[in-house]
């Protein structure tokens, strides 16, 4: 009966020793985890990244075509392409 009670209720020192175990592989699962969760948001914004960048490089391309039909059009009418002077003021 005496190993039972043992079992049940063991010595401060088997008490501490089991805490701090349980801490550690606490502190280790969970670092595990939120390292897996970071590198998977990661690369989501590195494919979400790409991502932008292609789109603004087809934005780039689309308004480069826009402004070619634009000057060709004015070309067309016999009018030549409109182009505005910017000044620059020193203060």
């Amino acid at each position: 009966m005496f190993e039972l009670a043992n079992f049940f209720y063991p010595s401060p020192i088997y008490m501490t020793v089991y805490i701090a175990l349980a801490v550690v592989i606490g502190f280790i699962g969970g670092y595990l985890l939120r390292s897996g969760i970071i590198a998977q948001h990661k690369k989501r914004i590195l494919s979400l990244e790409e991502e932008m960048l292609s789109n603004h490089a087809r934005i780039l391309e689309l308004e480069k075509e826009v402004s070619d039909l634009k000057s060709d059009k004015l070309t067309v009418n016999g009018k030549q392409p409109l182009t505005a002077k910017i000044s620059s003021k020193a203060s």
